[in-house]
C-alpha cells in the first residue's frame, strides 16, 4: 500500500511539472511536502533528477 501511495504521489508531481505552470513551491504546498528540499530529495530518490531538471528535460 505504501509503495502505491509513493508511486501515485510521484505521478501527481510529474503531472504538475509537465502539464501546468505551477512553481515548485506551489506543488510542495498542494501535495503536502514539508518544503522544497523534502520534495527534491523524494523526487531525486525515485526519478534520479530534481523536479526542475525533470521539467526542463521533458518539456519540448
Amino acid at each position: 500500500m505504501q509503495q502505491y501511495i509513493l508511486n501515485y504521489k510521484l505521478k501527481l508531481v510529474e503531472n504538475r511539472l509537465l502539464h501546468s505552470q505551477m512553481r515548485i513551491c506551489e506543488i510542495v504546498e498542494e501535495l503536502g511536502f514539508t518544503d522544497e528540499s523534502h520534495l527534491n530529495k523524494f523526487f531525486k530518490k525515485y526519478r534520479g533528477c530534481s523536479p526542475s531538471n525533470f521539467r526542463k528535460n521533458n518539456l519540448k
